[in-house]
């Protein structure tokens, strides 16, 4: 291909890390992705973008041939891991307008139907202990400085990695009562949601 021709290279995507992930496939495999972006359905459920090197086939000078592609989709939160010495940070993040809305508003989201399964439990990565052994966290995500109203909080567990950096120093008992406060969501990538409250978290 002539070089002239090939489209410019976007700068920040290059910048945007991919880091790996474990995925739990439909048919309950674990295999190794890249994500590329978290996103948050209307109703506040969360969703990563992953990619998997697949092969397909290509014709090269004639020949057929397999070489590696990538195959991108989406994966429930639930169904996803974080891969050991892996950084997610500066992943992009895209919360729904309407979650937004809601969360400013104090609403509860819609309960999700009575089949679905939506703890990290249920995805067969449990990452709570149940045990007095467990710490927590409160994150408190960002707002705009003209916005009035109760501010959202999450709890995660301590291992969630999704959670933003810094020490988690609640017990399960605290964890507990700041679930209780206006405004409190449990994060159910970790399992937080296990403690009981809200349970839906961006």
């Amino acid at each position: 291909m002539d070089e002239d021709n090939q489209a410019p290279v976007d700068a920040a995507t290059e910048r945007t890390p991919t880091p790996k992930i474990l995925v739990r496939l439909q048919d309950g495999q674990e295999v190794t992705g890249r994500v590329h972006r978290r996103w948050q359905t209307r109703d506040g459920r969360w969703f990563y973008d992953v990619s998997l090197t697949l092969w397909a086939h290509a014709v090269v000078r004639g020949r057929d041939m397999a070489e590696p592609a990538d195959t991108r989709f989406s994966v429930p939160a639930t169904h996803v891991a974080p891969v050991p010495d892996e950084t997610y940070t500066g992943v992009p993040v895209r919360r729904h307008p309407a979650a937004i809305a809601r969360a400013r508003t104090g609403r509860s989201p819609a309960a999700p139907p009575t089949d679905e399964t939506s703890t990290s439990e249920a995805a067969g990565w449990p990452q709570v202990r149940g045990d007095d052994t467990d710490r927590w966290k409160v994150d408190q995500p960002r707002y705009a400085y003209t916005q009035t109203g109760t501010r959202r909080t999450v709890v995660h567990h301590s291992t969630c990695f999704v959670a933003s950096k810094g020490p988690a120093e609640l017990t399960t008992e605290q964890a507990v009562e700041a679930l209780r406060r206006p405004g409190a969501v449990a994060c159910e990538v970790c399992g937080a949601d296990r403690l009981g409250g809200r349970r839906r978290a961006a």
